[in-house]
């Protein structure tokens, strides 16, 4: 996901974010994936600068799902959808280039990142079976059975984490360093891709320039 705070127009209310797939055939056309087929530019139902907001990456096997505060933006499937190890990486920053970036800043532009959690799915049998017997009634009280969504008219499970609950983490592959040292080892996190779905939430305060 791509963000351009020079795109932003508050007079008409558009706030466009850039998906991408970036791909051999981006690379080909100088890295602008916007050549390639695996770019969709995707308006965002609220104002990006105005408060907190999810943004979503599911990625599945041939198939990679964005959405916004739980409204899904695109899907995206073919080749250009990874399929062996990658990073997890939040980038904010000017090259000064006048297309792309629209020149060097005229002033100063800041993120604010809240949160950010990555999901997935192991294929290991003993965590399929600790999962299944979780969730065989998911009205029970320590049922496991979804990961919570945020929304926009509903943004309380932001806070939510599996790691604070911890009948629900038996069997469950998790780390035990701090937030900080899982930012920063982030390819770490991005090496169970492999194993089924990766879900990767971000919540972040982005203010334009």
């Amino acid at each position: 996901m791509e963000f351009l705070s020079k795109d932003f127009n508050a007079s008409n209310g558009s706030y466009p974010v850039n998906l991408v797939l970036q791909s051999r055939e981006a690379a080909l056309a100088g890295y602008n994936a916007a050549k390639s087929g695996n770019f969709i530019r995707a308006d965002l139902p609220f104002d990006p600068t105005g408060d907190f907001h999810e943004y979503r990456i599911d990625y599945l096997p041939g198939r990679v799902f964005f959405y916004a505060d739980g409204e899904a933006l695109a899907e995206m499937t073919g080749s250009a959808v990874p399929s062996s190890l990658g990073h997890l990486i939040l980038q904010h920053w000017s090259n000064g280039n006048k297309y792309w970036s629209g020149g060097p800043p005229s002033e100063d532009a800041t993120l604010e990142v809240r949160y950010v959690k990555a999901y997935f799915n192991s294929s290991v049998a003993q965590g399929q079976q600790g999962w299944e017997s979780r969730c065989r009634d998911p009205t029970a009280a320590n049922a496991v059975c979804v990961i919570p969504d945020v929304t926009r008219s509903n943004s309380s499970a932001a806070g939510w984490f599996f790691t604070d609950h911890g009948n629900m983490t038996v069997n469950q592959t998790t780390s035990e360093e701090s937030a900080a040292s899982r930012l920063a080892r982030a390819g770490w996190l991005s090496t169970w891709s492999t194993l089924g779905l990766l879900w990767v939430i971000m919540g972040g305060l982005a203010v334009a320039s």
